[in-house]
């Protein structure tokens, strides 16, 4: 992993310390150096989603970070965050747009009780170096029926990390409707980009708890 924090430091990490290191060196930065230098849009797209589909509150948001997703839902949502990094908590929790935040591996049995959110909002977190489908049924699990879900995926982690049979056998299972699946460029402004990402796409993946 480079000694500088950025997109490629991120997509490589590996292991749960690696990511608490470079989150630990990025989170005074990340906003200004990613979110808004690259015009990184996912975040506003997830929250449009989100509100479009009928989502409501209380909401959780999935690998939250430094807040940069909850900014823009309205003021008076209640929304709890989750992360892994106590240094991006720190700095979501300098936004004041959280009821609750939350330090956890999301790889793990969140202390969460079954069913306390109406809706589930993620944006940048199930992609390289970060987590896969192995954590959808206990985030599953926190959502009382009917909840609304939308998140953000990579396209080859959608494909390598088998995304799409996940989601089959949970909504084949009954747990969840069958998910809607449109992609989208991540990034506003191309040229504003990282180096070699200015055509990414994302998958934005919108369900609803059973």
């Amino acid at each position: 992993m480079a000694d500088n924090p950025d997109l490629e430091s991120a997509y490589a990490l590996e292991t749960p310390e690696d990511n608490l290191k470079l989150y630990r060196d990025w989170a005074d930065t990340y906003d200004a150096e990613f979110v808004d230098a690259t015009t990184y849009r996912f975040p506003r797209v997830v929250t449009r989603t989100y509100l479009d589909a009928g989502g409501v509150w209380p909401c959780l948001d999935v690998g939250c970070g430094t807040g940069a997703l909850a900014v823009h839902f309205p003021a008076d949502a209640m929304i709890d965050g989750i992360d892994l990094s106590p240094d991006m908590l720190a700095v979501a929790a300098r936004k004041g747009r959280y009821r609750n935040l939350i330090e956890a591996n999301l790889k793990e049995t969140l202390p969460i009780e079954d069913a306390a959110y109406n809706g589930l909002v993620s944006s940048g977190t199930f992609t390289h170096g970060h987590v896969g489908p192995e954590a959808l049924p206990e985030l599953i699990r926190c959502l009382a029926p009917e909840a609304v879900a939308v998140m953000t995926v990579r396209p080859q982690i959608w494909r390598d990390q088998l995304f799409a049979p996940a989601f089959g056998a949970l909504a084949e299972a009954g747990a969840i409707t069958e998910p809607e699946v449109l992609e989208e460029r991540v990034y506003a402004d191309s040229d504003a980009a990282p180096e070699g990402h200015g055509d990414d796409t994302g998958y934005i993946v919108t369900f609803r708890r059973q």
